[in-house]
């Protein structure tokens, strides 16, 4: 698990052409993409993970990119590290003269010490991979902590005078959360359960080799840390049974949990006191993390204020608006450096990441007021694709305020040609640690200029992600024409996400193919999709392939061949922070050479209480809209194609006066060339736009003394029928929080004499991924029944045919 640039997600440059282009990311199975998003420590404007120092006295925590230390009644809180490297996790030793750490620099992940009265951090290990969590041995010679070094994460020793590294731990799966028993004999942690959902269950194993044995099993999602009780005879964890994450203990050998929190929101980091009476931990319920105190059998749990803080550096302030072309406030996305070379956000916002760039960023609703370190601070603020970046360089006073102005110019105006931006794919309690509330939700939206935004309610494993009670078949109550919000639904299979939008009420079941539940059979979405289709909504495929698909087996892990073939399906994600561009787009064409009358879209499937993650609208969809926007005109528009998918470049189409989603009917008589003209604008630089017809780039543009702008005009040729597109790409560019600049716009029609285009042997690729699709669910063989096997298999009867019948039918390509 490397971590160079970002802690998993690896930078691939798009090649030259289509065909020959690189993967995007390398294959990531779930767990390891929530690694990063949920267990790595966070850059927070609150604290989080408190730890006792031995006398009782203090509590050390992470809050700013620093460890900071407060005496346990509250009062000022002591900063003991600065910049330029983000700390966390602290850890006191035995003797309470230094505090274990772990420390992120350049982009690298490691673990260090720093005295307990701060001071210069000694950086203990260097090595290219993730290490994190660091937590004592009893006697204060080395360090156990959680390493990504082997390919998974996994427990280690540290001696401390020869810098030894030796595993402890190292399993199948992740272990981590290491907790050393007070006797130092018993080492507690988290690992994988064979056969069981979610992150693992609490481990005990003597040390140093004995056999480690399972205390207790929930399916926990890299929250439940457990902390030993002083006598060694239980644990202190956080449990999420209740769907909420609240402090819980259970006896060392197992047994049955006692919840001691019940709040609304959720607890997190239990520490026990040296003497056993208190637990300190951190709590969302204010949405910000706030430092909690609770007594050992439980309770509400109260405030440890902080009432001031101590920095080790000079500190000023920056008192900001972000405005308007009009000089009107307006929401906007905020990435700021300041003279320590670090990011920072302001007292009570979400401090966020986006891992392809390492680019901290916060959304501000039209103004922030953020102490930093005295000296320059460079600030950029962002607005979707639509708005010219805003840049200013301030000169921040020591003890002392300065105002600044920041103005966003747009580069282009859509809205006053009808088209919207959306995100057919978002979510917003996604298991993060940060307490979203509406107005946290539509800020973010507003801030990235997405109009439309789609958050879906799905299950996560048996976790329900999202609340139900959201989808209420309307918009939001607080929705505006600037910023619509409307919950709906993911049906998550074995075989693939579908996206169910404009949803008056949810279709259950919400997940298939998950083992160890009633719906592990492997299952076509066939039920939902037209449960979906009769409650006036729309359906789509979601973040499709994760790579290039340039054979049948590429694409045999997902049913969308086979699901469209029977009649479902109106959007296709082309672009998606999780998947890869030129698979998905290498499907889209094939999908359009079927037959098949397709939207392209994007959606972000980025979650917006979760600290690692890319904002909203980071993948979009742009809609054409007749007459004002609302969510069924918007919808409506996605289902007639009019639509173009993007991370960054706006692109539109023209063919003889019409856009994606419009037919040119001909005749045999009429001419077979047709002029296509292009207007390709973006805030990142562009390498090319590629005018698509029939699956084939018939023609390229380039820019020209502007990286930022392709446009001009050219003639195809179009014997027969066909489709014509067009897509744009760019290189890797901090401006677009995707990996590159992208862009693929639905297909302009062309029939003559009334016979739409088909591929014979496109259509004989798809119907070899739906036989691989067929050969995958018999042999994993998990039918609840005779009757559930038969009517899978009369579906793909029913795809074979009709593909067999294009194949019949059409010319060869």
């Amino acid at each position: 698990m490397e971590r160079r640039v970002s802690a998993l997600v690896l930078i691939a440059l798009l090649a030259s052409s289509l065909a020959d282009a690189q993967l995007r990311y390398p294959r990531l199975d779930r767990l390891q993409i929530r690694v990063e998003m949920h267990l790595l420590p966070a850059v927070s404007t609150g604290p989080l993970d408190p730890a006792w120092s031995p006398d009782g006295q203090w509590i050390a925590f992470s809050m700013r990119g620093d460890v900071w230390k407060v005496p346990v009644g509250g009062g000022e809180a002591v900063a003991l590290t600065q910049g330029p490297a983000y700390h966390f996790e602290p850890a006191w030793s035995p003797d309470g003269t230094r505090i274990a750490l772990s420390m992120d620099l350049d982009g690298n992940l490691d673990v260090g010490v720093v005295s307990a009265d701060g001071g210069a951090v000694e950086r203990l290990t260097d090595d290219p991979h993730v290490d994190v969590e660091p937590v004592w041995a009893p006697d204060g010679r080395g360090l156990y902590f959680v390493s990504g070094r082997a390919g998974s994460l996994d427990i280690y020793s540290l001696d401390l005078e020869t810098r030894a590294v030796t595993p402890v731990v190292a399993a199948p799966g992740h272990q981590f959360h290491p907790a050393i028993s007070p006797d130092g004999q018993t080492l507690a942690y988290i690992g994988a359960v064979e056969g069981r959902l979610g992150t693992g269950g609490i481990w005990v194993k003597p040390l140093p080799d004995g056999t480690p044995q399972l205390a207790y099993y929930e399916e926990t999602n890299f929250r439940a840390k457990p902390a030993w009780t002083p006598d060694g005879s239980a644990f202190v964890f956080v449990t999420d049974v209740a769907d909420s994450n609240d402090l819980a203990i259970v006896p060392r050998d197992g047994g049955n949990p006692i919840r001691l929190t019940w709040d609304r929101l959720d607890e997190y980091s239990p520490a026990v006191s040296p003497d056993g009476t208190r637990i300190a931990f951190v709590s969302n319920r204010e949405g910000p993390t706030a430092l909690m105190m609770v007594p050992m059998g439980g309770g509400v749990g109260e405030p440890v204020p902080i009432a001031s803080r101590r920095a080790r550096v000079p500190t000023g302030r920056v008192r900001a608006r972000t405005l308007d072309a009009a000089g009107q406030p307006t929401a906007a996305r905020v990435q700021l450096r300041a003279s320590d070379g670090r990011a920072y956000a302001p007292d009570g916002r979400f401090h966020r990441v986006i891992s392809v760039s390492e680019t901290h960023y916060f959304d501000a609703p039209g103004a922030f007021d953020i102490e930093v370190p005295a000296g320059r601070l460079d600030i950029e603020v962002m607005k979707g694709f639509e708005f010219v970046p805003a840049r200013a360089s301030v000169d921040v006073p020591a003890g002392a305020a300065v105002d600044v102005d920041l103005t966003l110019a747009r580069l282009v105006d859509l809205p006053a040609r009808g088209w919207y931006s959306g995100d057919t794919h978002l979510h917003d309690w996604h298991a993060g640690r940060w307490g979203l509330t509406d107005d946290d939700l539509f800020t973010q939206v507003r801030a990235e200029d997405v109009r439309v935004a789609n958050f879906l309610v799905h299950m996560d494993d048996s976790r329900v992600m999202g609340r139900w009670a959201d989808v209420i078949g309307r918009p939001h109550p607080r929705s505006t024409p600037e910023a619509i919000v409307s919950h709906s639904e993911e049906f998550r299979g074995s075989l693939g996400h579908f996206g169910l939008l404009g949803l008056r009420s949810l279709v259950l079941p919400v997940l298939a193919g998950t083992a160890t539940t009633a719906y592990s059979a492997d299952a076509l979405a066939h039920d939902q999709l037209e449960a979906t289709r009769a409650q006036g909504g729309i359906t789509g495929f979601l973040h499709p392939y994760d790579f290039p698909t340039h054979a049948p087996a590429d694409a045999g892990r997902a049913s969308f061949p086979l699901d469209l073939a029977l009649g479902h399906g109106d959007f296709f994600d082309v672009v998606a922070i999780w998947s890869d561009e030129v698979g998905s787009a290498q499907m889209y064409d094939r999908f359009l050479n079927a037959g098949f009358r397709l939207a392209a879209t994007g959606g972000s499937d980025t979650p917006s209480n979760v600290w690692r993650a890319p904002p909203p609208g980071t993948s979009r969809t742009y809609a054409r809209v007749d007459g004002p926007l609302t969510f069924d005109a918007w919808l409506e528009a996605v289902k007639a194609g009019r639509t173009f998918a993007t991370t960054g470049p706006l692109l539109l189409l023209d063919v003889e006066r019409r856009q994606p989603g419009d037919e040119i009917r001909l005749d045999a008589s009429d001419p077979t060339t047709l002029t296509v003209r292009v207007d390709a604008r973006s805030i990142a630089p562009l390498e090319r736009v590629e005018i698509v017809v029939n699956g084939e780039v018939v023609h390229r543009m380039t820019p020209g003394h502007d990286a930022g702008t392709i446009t001009g005009s050219a003639t195809v040729e179009i014997p027969g029928s066909g489709w014509i597109a067009a897509r744009a790409v760019g290189p890797p560019h901090p401006a677009v929080a995707d990996t590159a600049p992208f862009a693929q716009t639905s297909p302009i029609h062309v029939v003559r004499d009334g016979v739409s285009y088909r591929s014979a042997s496109d259509a004989r690729f798809l119907l070899d991924v739906v036989d691989l699709v067929w050969t995958r669910v018999e042999e994993r063989n998990r039918w609840t029944s005779a009757a559930a096997r038969e009517a899978f298999r009369a579906a793909v009867e029913r795809a074979r045919a009709y593909y067999h019948d294009i194949i019949e039918r059409a010319p060869a390509r």
